[in-house]
């Protein structure tokens, strides 16, 4: 009975030793945090960890296709729109992606929105011509919870983008008037 006696006050004094050293009167670790603070903190990281292990984000579904682009330059000077014929490849400015090859080109005078006597008058330019034209490429078409879209490259288009872009031979300002979607290859 006496050696359990002394190995008893050996063991208080040591753990008085140790945790006087870690924990202090008001029952904080280091005297910055209370120990229950602590355990509840370790599990909501090991939950908050667990969670994150576990997340797998929904892969996006896309598909190639036959992407047709209408682009639209309004009001260009008869040179430009002489510089351009069917066959060319078009880039986007900013990024080089490619656009598409033409494939057909409308041309006609520029209608111009001109004011008068409080009264809008729509007049054909005698000068200037609205350009169409059309582009096809294979674009992907994205579907998901985020980056929806028809892309030409890594480049997204949607109706009414405002592009520049380029050909060989010519720099060209416009927007996108329509974009059709034909046929579905694979992922």
């Amino acid at each position: 009975a006496a050696s359990f006696l002394r190995l008893n006050l050996v063991t208080i004094a040591l753990e008085g030793l140790l945790l006087g050293k870690f924990i202090d009167e008001q029952g904080k670790l280091f005297g910055l945090i209370n120990l229950l603070d602590l355990a509840v903190i370790a599990v909501l990281v090991m939950v908050g960890l667990r969670v994150l292990a576990d997340y797998k984000p929904v892969s996006p579904d896309y598909r190639t296709s036959q992407v047709m682009v209408d682009f639209v330059i309004s009001d260009i000077p008869p040179y430009l729109a002489d510089s351009l014929v069917i066959g060319q490849d078009v880039y986007e400015d900013k990024t080089g992606a490619y656009l598409g090859k033409v494939t057909s080109l409308q041309i006609a005078p520029a209608e111009l929105l001109l004011e008068g006597n409080h009264t809008l008058i729509l007049v054909k330019s005698p000068r200037n011509l609205d350009l169409r034209m059309r582009l096809q490429n294979r674009g992907r078409k994205l579907s998901g919870p985020a980056h929806a879209g028809i892309y030409l490259g890594k480049l997204a288009v949607r109706v009414g983008d405002h592009l520049k872009a380029h050909t060989m031979y010519t720099s060209l300002r416009g927007e996108i008037e329509s974009l059709k979607v034909t046929g579905s290859g694979g992922h």
